[in-house]
Parts: structure tokens; C-alpha cells; sequence
């Protein structure tokens, strides 16, 4: 500001409180510099969050250039509309104050700080430090007033959670895990002066079942990374009732995170901010103002100052493009329910011993479909019975407080395993990769869950046309045509929920003839998968071309079955013998049993549409999911 060619300036504060006391300081600093008397207050002005009222600002400086001197403070260079960034001569960032700089300052007014006056002052709020050195008060005064109130009333240190997992105790969080530790790594570098926070991570989306450790993951993140954790909630937000509140609830918990330096922002439930791309007539603007509002949080200073934002959903599909793209949320990490070894290591954490070796493939049934928090409450539930019995806590505990199993009767298991070797029957013939086939001879006495399930890879680069999807919703319907084929019907175990076989298949037509232009038209309608059978509903065309797009697949299933009936009968006999069989083990009966003239269907193999690769698809008897 001493260059004559520099009067005009942009100053960018580290903190939105900070803005009040820089303000004041440039007041007096051009009134010394101007040499004047009095001064006017438009020529130093601080923008604290966005606004529309942009005239004043270039005003601003175009008064200020008629005595040459002016400042314009905020903690946002994106605050300030572009006009008045061609204005300014200096555009320039005032960090924190470093601990030098903070001794100066007090020694400059005669008084020499301790080391740990000086943290507290390093640590203390501009707002709290406004209130606690007012004019006219001696500074031993303000010092006493700040270490009195510090416990009572200043914000809590900003220190990690102190006590339960890290990322490093936990199994089961596959990606989440993964990058969690890197994170931790970049910001120990960070930290150390390696690198700078452009380096760092912004933040990800967290999603999967309820129960599976979305929240446990936040705090053993924070606890990894050695960062304090704040907690907020979009459906709590929500809550707040009128969008201004909303809005305020919001920007407070990014001010909060923002208060604690490098820190961690949770927000569980996401979902509930909404998303553009789902057409809403009757809330539309008001999602709108939501959505723009957190975008404007996420892309702001916050995220400058070293905020970690991580979101959690149930519901991933349903959360705006727009936030998760580069430089917002732009990391999607799924957690799934745990699989039976991870299961096993959930339990070990939780209960502090292993599960004993004769009995874990007892626990693996029994466990399935469980999630880490089902799990816990099961260690939970079986230590306070040990409890009440005065016992020390062990495994025999653990199995009066579980689901029993019971034996699934051999009609039940017969229809599985058909049902089963026709995905895995189908999927190979139209050019999947099998990689295995399973049924159960037992499961727990509440809720019944799958009795069975054809798993298939993934395919790095699927080229995914019509005939790619027509030939997954021919798979999917396999299990329904081997039962049709074998028994004259269908159980409706595979068609009575949305993750079903039937719905799924039902979800890959509709799109297909609805979102994907692949129907009668290329007209598409980009609708949440929620939200598609009310779209079929309201389109007497598209549930008749959908509904006759399932006839087809599965006729074309029925038909590859037909052909291969001997197979599918050794299959299914083998799975009731041996409950499961590789993929090497199908290849080899389909190689034995060689594809014979299709009898009933009317589709001979050469409609087949055959196509390399496949999806991670897990298809099951009875798909039936409980939250």
C-alpha cells in the first residue's frame, strides 16, 4: 500500500470474524496514510458472504480512487464480483498470525507473553479476543479474562476423538479404508510442511446399507487422521423448518468446522438435501436453494482453510450430480454388508475373542446378511445376559441370544437349486463369467433370507448396448425360467421385493426403453430408480413396452434352458449333493451335456445374443433384505 501505482486493494482474512477487526485496523491505517482528520467509512468495507448488492462495491473503490487509497476485505475471492477484482492494484491473502507475530504485537504494548498465554491467544476465536481486549482495558486484564472463561465457555480444543477405533482396527470398509489411510498420510505430510493443502483430499461420499459403519467410519477417520470431528446431519437440517433457517443451520456447521483449523465435516443422511435431476413440480425452487447453497459452502473458504467433508447416504442415487464433482464430494465409497470373514473380525473387535473353530460355519450362516451394528448389538445383547447370570462373558453366550437356524425343507432347497443353476446356465451362454454357484440347507427362523445366489465378475470396460442390458435382464429372469421350465411355475421368492430378480430385471427394462433412448424412441427421461414404476404407471406405452420386453428375455431364457435341460438337471442335482460348485465345475457339465434343438420356446440359439462380460450382480432365490 505504500506504492503509489498500488491504492487500491483486495485483502482475503483467514476467518469470517476476523473480517470486523481487519476492517477497523484499515480504517486507521489510511487515516495515517491520508494524513486526514476524519474519515469516511466507504472507503474500507468487508464482504462477509455473498451478495447481489455489487454496485456499492465497484462504488467503493471509485470514490476511493479520488483520494487514491481504499481496501476491500473478505475471506472469498469468489465473493467479489470479477469488476471489482480489474480494479483493485493488490489482490493479496493475510494468514493467521504466526507466534512471532502474535509476541510482537504484545510486546509492542509493553508486555511479554508466556508460552502458554501465547497458545491461548493462537487458539482464541477474533470474535472472543474482540470481547476480551476492549479499549481502554489493560491487557493483563484481557489475559485474565480469556484464561478464566476458557473452560467455561470458549469452544473446546480442537483435538480428535480420544477414544474408540482407528481405520487400522476396523475390517469390512473395503475402499473406504483405503482411502482413509491415504488421507491420514497426506495430511501427516501436510502437517509436517511436504505438502501443501491443495495436495489434500476435499472429501467423499460414504454409502451403503444402514448398519454397515457409515458413521463409525467418520470417527475412526478422525481418529486416524488425528483431526477433531464436527457432526451434522441434512435431515436435521431439514428440520430447522423455513429455508432461511435451513440455510443458517447449515453455513453454521461449516463455521463450526471452520472455528477448528484442519478438522473433519460429517454429514450424515445427504439424501435429504436432494437432487435437481429428480423432478420435483411442488418443491422444485426450494431444492433448488438448498442444493446451490451447500455447492456455494463446499467451493467456498471453508474448504480452503483444511475442512474434510464427508457425506453419508443410504440412498447414493439420490444425491446431486453436482455434488460430487471434482473438488466437492468426488470420492464414492461404497461400504457393503460384511461377508463372512469380515463378519468374523467385526465380532472379534466387538467381543474380544475369536470365533471358535467348530463353530464358524455356524456363526457364517447364521450372520449372514448382518451388518456391523447387528453385530454389535449381538455382543451387546449376549455380554449383559452373561451378566445377569453372573458369568465371565464367552461364546456360549453368544448362541442362545442368536437367531436359531433351521433346516430349509428339500422341496424348498430342490426349486433353489434350479433356480439357481438356470442364472448360472444363462449367464455363461450369453457370455458372462460365471465364478460361482451356491444353495443353503439352512437359515436363520426370522425373516428367511436367500436360500442361494450365482455370483458373476465384472468386466473393466463394458460396452454397454441394448444387447448388453437385454442379455443381464435375460440372466436375471434365468431362475424364473427354470422353475417355469422344470415345475410348470414360478415361486414368487424371486419376484416379491425391488432388489428381487424380477424387480431388477424390471428396473433394466424400464430404463432401457425409458432412460436410456434404447425404445421406441431416443427421448429419455432421467428419473430416480425410486421413481420408475410411478413413471410406468403414468405411461400406459411404456409399461406395455416393458412388459413385453420381460416376455421376450424370458422366452430367450426359457429357450437356452430347453437346450440345455440335461445340464440344468445335473447342475441342480449336484448343488442339493455338494450345496456348491465353482465355475471350472459348471463349464464342465455344459461341455458334457451338449446344447440339444430347442423343443418349447420357439427361440433357437442363434437369437442369442452373445456379449463378453458381465456385471457384479449376486442373484438369489429369495432376495429378501431387511434394514
Amino acid at each position: 500500500m505504500a506504492s503509489k501505482s498500488s491504492n487500491l486493494a483486495i485483502l482475503v482474512v483467514s476467518a469470517p470474524d476476523a473480517i470486523d477487526t481487519f476492517v477497523h485496523a484499515g480504517r486507521l491505517f489510511l487515516k495515517k496514510s491520508l494524513n486526514r482528520k476524519s474519515y469516511h467509512e466507504p472507503y474500507v468495507r468487508g464482504v462477509k458472504e455473498k451478495t447481489s448488492d455489487r454496485l456499492s462495491e465497484v462504488e467503493i473503490f471509485r470514490r476511493a480512487a479520488e483520494d487514491g487509497k481504499g481496501i476491500l476485505l473478505c475471506t472469498n475471492l469468489d465473493d467479489v464480483n470479477e469488476e471489482v477484482r480489474l480494479f483493485a492494484d493488490v489482490v493479496t491473502e493475510i494468514p493467521k498470525p504466526t507466534p512471532n507475530q502474535i509476541i510482537a504485537a504484545f510486546r509492542r504494548c509493553g508486555h511479554v507473553l508466556s508460552r502458554a498465554d501465547r497458545e491461548m491467544i493462537a487458539a482464541e476465536t477474533w470474535t472472543r479476543l474482540v470481547y476480551a481486549f476492549q479499549p481502554g482495558r489493560p491487557l493483563q486484564s484481557g489475559l485474565r479474562r480469556l484464561r478464566e472463561t476458557e473452560r467455561r465457555t470458549a469452544e473446546p480444543r480442537p483435538t480428535a476423538l480420544s477414544s474408540g477405533p482407528t481405520l487400522e482396527d476396523l475390517g469390512g470398509l473395503g475402499a473406504a479404508k483405503d482411502w482413509g489411510l491415504e488421507l491420514a498420510r497426506d495430511l501427516t505430510d501436510y502437517k509436517a510442511g511436504l505438502i501443501s493443502l491443495r495436495d489434500v483430499d476435499t472429501g467423499a461420499l460414504v454409502s451403503g446399507p444402514p448398519g454397515t459403519g457409515k458413521t463409525l467410519f467418520a470417527e475412526a477417520l478422525a481418529r486416524t487422521c488425528d483431526l477433531p470431528i464436527v457432526v451434522a446431519s441434512a435431515a436435521q437440517w431439514q428440520a430447522c423448518g423455513y429455508l432461511n433457517d435451513l440455510l443458517k443451520a447449515m453455513r453454521e456447521s461449516f463455521r463450526d468446522a471452520q472455528s477448528r483449523g484442519t478438522a473433519l465435516l460429517f454429514i450424515d443422511e445427504l439424501d435429504a438435501v436432494g437432487s435437481r435431476a429428480i423432478a420435483d413440480s411442488q418443491h422444485g425452487d426450494y431444492k433448488r436453494q438448498v442444493i446451490n447453497g451447500l455447492l456455494e459452502l463446499l467451493d467456498g473458504f471453508e474448504r480452503r482453510s483444511g475442512i474434510v467433508v464427508v457425506g453419508a447416504t443410504n440412498h447414493p442415487e439420490n444425491i446431486d450430480p453436482a455434488i460430487l464433482r471434482p473438488g466437492r464430494l468426488d470420492r464414492h465409497l461404497v461400504i457393503p454388508l460384511p461377508d463372512a470373514r469380515t463378519r468374523q473380525q467385526i465380532f472379534k473387535f466387538h467381543a474380544g475373542f475369536s470365533v471358535p473353530s467348530d463353530q464358524e460355519d455356524q456363526f457364517n450362516r447364521w450372520s449372514e446378511g448382518m451388518s456391523g451394528a447387528g453385530l454389535e448389538q449381538l455382543v451387546r445383547d449376549s455380554r449383559r445376559a452373561a451378566r445377569r447370570g453372573g458369568a465371565a462373558f464367552g461364546f456360549e453366550h453368544i448362541v442362545p441370544v442368536a437367531k436359531p437356524l433351521i433346516d430349509v425343507p428339500i422341496e424348498h432347497m430342490r426349486v433353489a437349486a434350479y433356480h439357481e443353476a438356470g442364472h448360472a446356465i444363462v449367464g455363461l451362454q450369453l457370455g458372462m463369467e460365471l465364478q460361482g454357484v451356491a444353495i443353503t440347507d439352512k437359515v436363520i427362523s426370522e425373516g428367511v433370507e436367500t436360500l442361494g445366489g450365482a455370483r458373476f465378475g465384472t468386466p473393466t470396460f463394458p460396452m454397454k448396448t441394448k444387447s448388453y442390458f437385454l442379455d443381464h435382464v435375460a440372466m436375471f429372469l434365468g431362475g424364473l425360467a427354470a422353475e417355469t421350465l422344470v415345475f410348470g411355475e414360478f415361486t414368487e421368492g424371486a419376484t416379491s421385493d425391488p432388489r428381487s430378480d424380477l424387480g431388477i430385471a424390471t428396473v433394466l427394462a424400464t430404463k432401457v426403453e425409458a432412460c436410456f433412448g434404447m425404445g421406441n424412441t431416443l427421448a429419455i427421461d432421467i428419473t430416480a430408480e425410486k421413481d420408475l414404476g410411478r413413471l410406468r404407471a403414468n405411461d400406459p406405452e411404456l409399461r406395455a413396452a416393458v412388459s413385453k420386453l420381460l416376455d421376450d428375455e424370458f422366452r430367450r431364457a426359457k429357450s437356452i434352458l430347453d437346450q440345455r435341460l440335461q445340464a440344468l438337471q445335473t447342475i441342480a442335482e449336484t448343488l442339493m449333493e455338494r450345496r456348491m460348485m465353482n465355475a471350472t465345475e459348471v463349464n464342465r457339465v455344459l461341455e458334457s451335456h451338449p446344447a440339444r434343438k430347442a423343443a418349447s420356446a420357439g427361440i433357437d440359439e442363434s437369437n442369442n445374443r452373445t456379449r463378453a462380460g458381465g456385471a457384479a450382480l449376486n442373484f438369489q432365490q429369495d432376495d429378501v433384505r431387511t434394514e
